[in-house]
């Protein structure tokens, strides 16, 4: 019995901590147009910088130095088995400078066949050939747009929230095209790959908000994983979790309570712990997302 508690202690403690750092970041995003794009483990792993002491230094509108974008560009490129890029400048980075980097990289490296097509911005005469052949290049893949449907702004700093969301698309880009890559032959479906997982312990409160969280530690992964219910007496069961096109899906057994019975209409939130070993989970980040349709009766 002491030992259960003793467990219970610790994983409250455990999922405290990561809401606490959470909570940090959404005080600094949450109200911003950036909020509901920058995956956090995205940020935390390739912007560490920015994530440092409870997210001191995150604002999502302060440009960023070239130094640090590139060194962030650098440490992806080499996640996904790419030579880095050269380091820069500590000085703020343009968006059209930006821009003529990774457009020159990308072509540098042949990933990606560019579909070049018309762009609507009309403030971009002054650029140069090349960085209007890489705008006209990153524009047509869907990796940049304009700060308006007919301003790019070329000189105006990349800020802190731009240059995280341009990285996650060349993140979500690369990671497709490893994925083409190991496409079966035509006739034979894959099936996604199933995760092995150990399922530490579920939750009831009456407080809480719907999502899933990570924390990697040095050999596993924890993931918190909250769902919201109508009624106490709804019972839930990991059915598995799998791995397909860079996200880990997880799909829950949920179990109605009986017609018959009596329950205050108070709304739920059951927390499932999950442990997965780092094995099973490859280069980060990782992007957990439900796995199933909830319709709740």
């Amino acid at each position: 019995m002491k030992r259960a508690v003793v467990f219970l202690l610790i994983l409250i403690f455990s999922i405290s901590i990561t809401s606490a750092v959470f909570a940090d970041m959404n005080e600094k995003i949450g109200n911003h147009w950036s909020g509901g794009q920058i995956n956090r483990d995205f940020l935390l792993y390739y912007f560490p910088y920015l994530a440092k002491e409870n997210f001191k230094r995150l604002s999502p509108e302060e440009p960023i130095n070239e130094d640090e974008f590139l060194l962030s560009f650098s440490s992806l490129l080499k996640e996904k088995g790419y030579t880095p890029v050269e380091v820069g400048w500590k000085t703020a980075l343009d968006r059209i400078e930006m821009v003529r980097i990774i457009g020159e990289k990308l072509a540098e490296l042949e990933v990606v066949e560019f579909d070049t097509k018309d762009m609507p911005f009309i403030d971009i005469d002054g650029i140069t050939e090349s960085q209007r052949q890489a705008l006209s290049n990153l524009y047509s893949i869907g990796i940049i747009d304009g700060q308006s449907n007919a301003k790019f702004n070329p000189y105006a700093k990349i800020t802190q929230a731009e240059a995280i969301i341009v990285l996650q698309r060349i993140n979500n880009l690369l990671d497709n095209i490893a994925n083409d890559e190991h496409i079966d032959e035509p006739g034979e479906s894959r099936e996604p790959e199933e995760i092995p997982f150990t399922l530490s312990g579920i939750i009831q409160s009456y407080f809480g908000k719907e999502g899933i969280n990570t924390r990697i530690q040095e050999d596993k992964g924890l993931v918190t994983a909250t769902k919201m219910f109508p009624t106490p007496g709804y019972s839930v069961e990991v059915e598995k979790i799998t791995k397909d096109n860079g996200e880990y899906k997880i799909y829950l057994d949920i179990t109605p309570p009986d017609e018959e019975s009596i329950l205050p209409q108070v709304i739920t939130y059951k927390t499932i712990t999950m442990e997965i070993d780092k094995q099973y989970l490859g280069n980060p980040p990782y992007n957990f997302v439900w796995g199933n349709f909830f319709k709740l009766k």
